[in-house]
């Protein structure tokens, strides 16, 4: 048995996933470097695509560039402003200098700032994936090169609010059975023989062709 399963029951751990929130209210205490190295190793240890390992993470701490940073996060004319009480930002970058693997890019450093988001849960932390930012101004303020790509910005902190949990939609309208749509138990060709064939398929009566 491996040592996750041993420490780590799936109660446990379905209890950390359901238990993550979106936090947008922080308190300015630092968050210590232990925890940030928690957090990136957490992230180093996510799945990619031929185990390319593309991501890289800047860690922003500094005053000045964080406010500079949360001055492009947001859409349209709709600012983010709750980025500036953060007193941790972490870019979620990846490498997009090989044009085969660019294709798996975003899904590679998604999984990696999924994987932090979790473990900055476990550790008390709260974070907020943001998408809608200005990658262009914030690639040039953390100079970043263009042979790596902004995937996402995580704003990290000792969350100051609780947020209830938001509500989901029931599993059973968001899985389907062998192909899409089916949501029959039986077999994909039952499924798509008709209302008639299937029942027929449950009651085990067989239709015999002419010859």
């Amino acid at each position: 048995m491996s040592q996750t399963a041993e420490t780590l029951s799936p109660h446990a751990l379905m209890a950390i996933l359901m238990g993550r929130r979106s936090i947008r209210k922080y308190h300015p205490d630092p968050v210590p470097e232990e925890m940030v190295e928690q957090m990136l190793e957490a992230g180093r240890w996510a799945p990619s695509a031929s185990n390319r390992q593309p991501w890289r993470f800047v860690v922003v701490r500094d005053e000045q560039i964080r406010k500079a940073v949360a001055q492009h996060a947001g859409i349209a004319v709709i600012r983010f402003t709750f980025v500036e009480e953060a007193p941790l930002l972490i870019m979620l970058l990846g490498d997009r200098s090989n044009p085969v693997y660019r294709t798996f890019l975003h899904e590679d450093v998604g999984l990696a700032g999924a994987q932090i988001m979790l473990q900055a849960h476990a550790l008390g932390l709260g974070t907020c994936w943001l998408g809608g930012i200005d990658k262009d101004a914030i690639a040039k303020i953390l100079r970043v090169p263009e042979t790596m790509e902004i995937v996402g910005m995580l704003a990290v902190g000792f969350p100051a609010e609780s947020p209830k949990p938001r509500p989901r939609k029931p599993l059973e309208d968001l899985f389907y059975r062998d192909v899409f749509g089916n949501r029959d138990a039986v077999g994909v060709s039952a499924a798509d023989a008709g209302w008639w064939k299937r029942l027929m398929s449950k009651l085990r009566i067989k239709f015999v062709g002419r010859g």
